[in-house]
């Protein structure tokens, strides 16, 4: 655990699991004359993590009874442990449109509701028993290791209760005077912290240095990744001062380069993306386009492969979505699934 910056500690949680995403950064603001103390976000589901961070709460003297959880977005590196603190008497916050979907392809949230509407989602992207059934039986195969009650598998997020935030609520602890702000992109409702007087920003996974973050939907007209880009421009003119706190490698003080690395980057992959529909004499589904697009055209061999499908998938899903909001793609829908093409100029 380090101090960051005058009463902010970071302390870095790694995963034993997979290749995935390997490591965060949780920051806890500790309170004052017994007051309640922050926690941004609570890392993995996984027990070598919950033990770290109950020998740092301890070192702080934070009692589960005195802490409040800002969480950041729902992806199980952020609240893998949200359901356990909440058990045992902390407080959680987070934005409630995290949850306006049972299922999402970037996570698994065990549900009932989740199961079934996993099928729906799957179909939307093109992943079928009929059109792909290697990797529809890997998501069936994860589906029943996850449904058993002491399943531990990291990708899964459990329920957990949480009061509703809002942007421009405001949160007190120590010597910070916190307001919630809205960072559309990575996920619909992900939002961090700023300090406008001690000028630092906590942006969970909306801007990483050296990492060009995930914005992945699987579901129609959310508009992340136009989101995301004008989420980007206000970051980068109205917080270039301050000192950035990301969930994700070190701190940013040059975010007006880190940003313009990750423009960049979307700029080429919907170039990518567009080439992929136009050179194409018949329309694709959004499985069919990511795999062209990131080179998978085999099927995920272990989970690893299987989580990286996920997210391109999403993510591929997004670009699709922004090139036709555009005017430069086509969408139609057939018996459940979309299908993706260019548009024609000329309208012929």
């Amino acid at each position: 655990m380090i101090e960051r910056a005058s009463g902010i500690y970071e302390v870095t949680l790694r995963s034993g699991m997979g290749k995935g995403v390997g490591e965060i950064r949780i920051y806890v603001i500790p309170g004052t004359f017994g007051g309640r103390s922050l926690m941004i976000d609570t890392g993995f589901g996984e027990e070598g993590c919950l033990e770290q961070m109950e020998r740092e709460l301890e070192r702080m003297r934070i009692p589960a009874s005195k802490l409040d959880i800002f969480l950041t977005h729902k992806h199980h590196d952020h609240c893998g442990l949200a359901s356990v603190f909440a058990e045992r008497g902390a407080r959680l916050f987070m934005n409630p449109d995290e949850d306006r979907h049972h299922y999402d392809c970037l996570y698994y949230h065990k549900s009932h509701d989740a199961m079934e509407e996993q099928v729906r989602v799957l179909g939307t992207v093109g992943v079928t028993q009929e059109m792909t059934p290697e990797i529809w039986q890997k998501f069936m195969e994860i589906n029943e290791r996850v449904s058993g009650r002491n399943e531990r598998w990291a990708w899964v997020i459990r329920d957990y209760p949480y009061e509703p935030v809002r942007p421009g609520q405001v949160f007190r602890y120590g010597e910070y005077v916190l307001r919630a702000i809205a960072l559309k992109g990575h996920t619909y409702g992900q939002m961090g912290l700023y300090d406008n007087e001690k000028k630092v920003l906590f942006t969970a996974d909306q801007v990483i240095n050296g990492i060009v973050p995930i914005v992945g939907t699987t579901h129609v007209d959310e508009h992340l990744l136009e989101g995301y880009f004008e989420s980007l421009q206000r970051l980068k003119h109205e917080y270039k001062e301050y000192l950035i706190l990301p969930a994700h490698r070190g701190p940013i003080w040059n975010v007006e380069d880190v940003i313009e690395g990750i423009a960049r980057a979307y700029l080429n992959k919907l170039e990518i993306i567009g080439n992929i529909i136009a050179d194409t004499d018949h329309p694709l589904t959004v499985a069919a386009i990511a795999a062209r697009a990131y080179g998978m055209e085999k099927e995920p061999a272990n989970d690893d492969e299987f989580i990286k499908l996920k997210m391109v998938i999403s993510k591929t899903f997004s670009c699709l979505e922004f090139l036709y909001a555009r005017g430069l793609a086509e969408r139609t829908w057939e018996k459940g699934t979309l299908y993706w093409i260019a548009r024609n100029p000329s309208g012929t």
